[in-house]
């Protein structure tokens, strides 16, 4: 049984998730209140699970983006590895997990974070992102919390859900009504559409693929290692080399 503190949040969830729902339940003080409920320091839930990157969907703290940017960049993690099992990850301590993310952990303590919690989410079969969170001490989360976990990542994949496809029958209606911008603690317009997101990465992909004759998979690599080298976000990396603002040379490996 959740607790009474998650009872609130997944009750703001259920509100955004139900036909016609006023909305709101992906708001910060929803994020806030399930930090709360689950005794963590912070916690985000992105949609998107392949090498295209990931759209923050609920949530928006400093450290738990950094977190979910680092680990796109190094292509390991805790996010990763929930999503690719399929079951939750949880790292009570994480400097116990160098051996497990050694590009990750080092750089992750450093941002403050000694302990991850992660859990995809899921319907059925189909797997649509993670949900996030950490703290700055280590510990476990205990039994009530787990509970807790697991029930609100239920609910955030049914409201991403429920407004991707609100969403698109917006969109299917007509975008020149003018309507007016989304609140600042909701997530912006481009945030249910995780194929574009970071399309520049897949283009630097596809440009490095070509320069060195290589295949995408080896093509990302090289980007990955390159930022990784020079302690810089992939994302950025990408972005300078679809600019031509960078050329990767053959020792970039």
């Amino acid at each position: 049984m959740v607790s009474d503190r998650m009872a609130i949040v997944l009750a703001l969830l259920d509100r955004t998730s139900a036909p016609n729902g006023a909305g709101g339940g992906l708001s910060m003080t929803a994020c806030a209140a399930a930090s709360t409920a689950l005794g963590v320091d912070g916690l985000c839930a992105v949609v998107g699970t392949g090498a295209g990157g990931t759209v923050l969907a609920f949530g928006a703290q400093a450290v738990s983006a950094a977190l979910e940017d680092l680990q796109f960049t190094l292509g390991e993690g805790p996010s990763l590895e929930a999503v690719a099992s399929g079951v939750p990850v949880l790292a009570a301590e994480l400097a116990a997990g160098a051996g497990r993310w050694p590009a990750f952990t080092g750089p992750a303590i450093q941002l403050g974070v000694n302990a991850v919690f992660a859990f995809p989410l899921r319907i059925g079969a189909i797997d649509l992102g993670t949900l996030t969170a950490y703290r700055a001490t280590v510990g476990p989360l205990n039994p009530g919390q787990i509970t807790d976990a697991l029930a609100l990542a239920d609910a955030v994949t049914l409201t991403v859900l429920h407004r991707q496809a609100a969403d698109g029958a917006g969109r299917g209606a007509g975008q020149g009504a003018g309507q007016g911008a989304a609140p600042d603690d909701q997530p912006g317009p481009g945030w249910a559409a995780p194929v574009t997101y970071r399309a520049e990465v897949h283009q630097a992909t596809g440009m490095v693929s070509v320069q060195f004759g290589v295949g995408l998979a080896e093509a990302l690599a090289r980007l990955r290692a390159f930022a990784f080298g020079r302690d810089l976000l992939l994302a950025d990396v990408a972005a300078d080399v679809v600019a031509r603002r960078l050329r990767l040379d053959e020792e970039d490996r």
